[in-house]
């Protein structure tokens, strides 16, 4: 989705501005981290905006630290070279529960109400080396790879069975072009993510939706079966958490990616991996600015079982996945203020690409410096407004968040243009936030 220009943002960014931001005779540098998923496009949009009054510095390392940091509020669990209070974070996967109790009995109370918002929309892409190939079978997916017209298509029953090892060798996976197996007899290797992850869990979500309804596509050859469950580990779905021999863990998607693209290097007459990545780490047609994406790691495309067509991991269509959620986008004051009802819950779209959904933010409401809410206000209003910045989105194989919750979250948490009698949701808000805030 592209943002085009509308009076309704205009009016926003306006209302934002007249806020009015101090100017810092020295800027701060607000500690922000967590997701390695956003790390490459939010250290792009940190660079774009500059001390604005202060400076934001992103620390990449897991989504799950980055809750653990934000809701402490202490830097250090990022690294143990930093120091100090924790400005946001950063997750793929929802706040846990847990998590979100312990805030709101220890931190609510000085920092204000934690904010959990939507930050951008992402496919789960699924690479692969030395599979099926056109030279001998058919491939009639959409293009996903550069120089690749047609994609490896895989089908949900696909998926169930190489992430699950229940199938072991690309002559029992399922070409859903043409319902027939594909011809190569070649042994299946699977990569997966062994920390604690929201990239694994928006896989193991879709899985755990799809694969019970799919007989015997997760019964391996031992007779054991196995049950997905929607985990930021993937080993919570496996019999004593133990994946089978040929499944090989990495702690991070660099790893990850790394031994893909180590595996394409022997050639043909090396191993066949199967993974799942981010857009970012994939390729350089899904994310065509990204750095760390491999020129050219075939990736596959997926069926939409209930479109019956196979779609490409772009961007353009995680967000029609997106659009697709039952999760309603907030429009009452009970439920803007609840963090819970702000990530779009997405198993199994009736529309676009398969395994989609959100990557989130975290922030506190009330920030006790004027220099830091200011900050915090036009960081998220370039974000949210700002086509360059929907531009780095895009060619890192992301995309903004739909219209319909771009306008919600501006109008609840940072503009004023809503005339709720306690209107309490905007950072910042002077009854919620007086005398209090991290």
């Amino acid at each position: 989705m592209h943002f085009k220009p509308r009076k309704t943002y205009t009016a926003i960014a306006l209302a934002i501005a007249a806020v009015g931001a101090p100017v810092s005779a020295s800027a701060a540098t607000l500690i922000g981290g967590g997701s390695p998923l956003v790390g490459f496009v939010i250290d792009q949009e940190i660079s774009l905006f500059g001390a604005n009054p202060d400076s934001l510095m992103y620390l990449v390392t897991s989504s799950d630290t980055g809750q653990v940091a934000f809701v402490s509020d202490d830097a250090s669990v990022f690294n143990s070279n930093t120091s100090g209070q924790v400005a946001f974070a950063n997750s793929d996967s929802a706040i846990l529960p847990s998590r979100l109790t312990s805030y709101n009995s220890v931190r609510k109370a000085t920092d204000g109400p934690l904010i959990q918002i939507p930050y951008i929309v992402t496919p789960i892409t699924v690479p692969y080396v030395n599979g099926p190939t056109s030279l001998t079978d058919t491939l009639a997916g959409p293009q996903t790879t550069p120089g690749q017209a047609q994609s490896l298509a895989l089908n949900d029953a696909d998926l169930c069975g190489i992430y699950s090892g229940a199938i072991t060798k690309w002559n029992r996976v399922t070409n859903p072009d043409t319902n027939t197996t594909y011809a190569l007899n070649k042994a299946i290797n699977v990569v997966y993510r062994s920390d604690n992850n929201g990239t694994t869990e928006l896989l193991t979500r879709h899985l755990s939706t799809v694969c019970p309804a799919l007989a015997g596509s997760t019964v391996r050859a031992d007779g054991t079966t196995v049950t997905f469950v929607d985990s930021e580990v993937f080993t919570d779905s496996f019999p004593n958490h133990t994946p089978p021999a040929s499944f090989t863990g990495f702690s991070d998607s660099g790893q990850l990616q790394s031994a893909l693209t180590t595996a394409r290097g022997f050639g043909i007459a090396g191993p066949s991996v199967v993974g799942y990545i981010s857009p970012d780490y994939a390729n350089t047609f899904l994310a065509p600015s990204s750095s760390s994406a491999a020129v050219n790691l075939s990736v596959a495309s997926v069926r939409n079982a209930m479109l019956n067509v196979d779609v490409a991991p772009t961007f353009t269509e995680a967000t029609h996945a997106v659009n697709a959620s039952t999760t309603p986008v907030p429009t009452t004051s009970t439920a803007a203020a609840d963090p819970t009802q702000w990530v779009p819950y997405l198993a199994n779209p009736t529309t676009g690409y398969p395994v989609s959904g959100t990557s989130q933010i975290l922030l506190s409401q009330c920030y006790a410096d004027a220099n830091v809410k200011s900050t915090i206000l036009n960081f998220l209003t370039a974000h949210y407004v700002n086509a360059s910045y929907a531009a780095i989105l895009h060619s890192y194989g992301f995309d903004t968040v739909p219209e319909n919750y771009a306008m919600q979250i501006a109008n609840d948490f940072i503009s004023v243009p809503r005339n709720w009698t306690i209107n309490t949701l905007n950072i910042g808000n002077s009854t919620v936030c007086a005398g209090i805030g991290r």
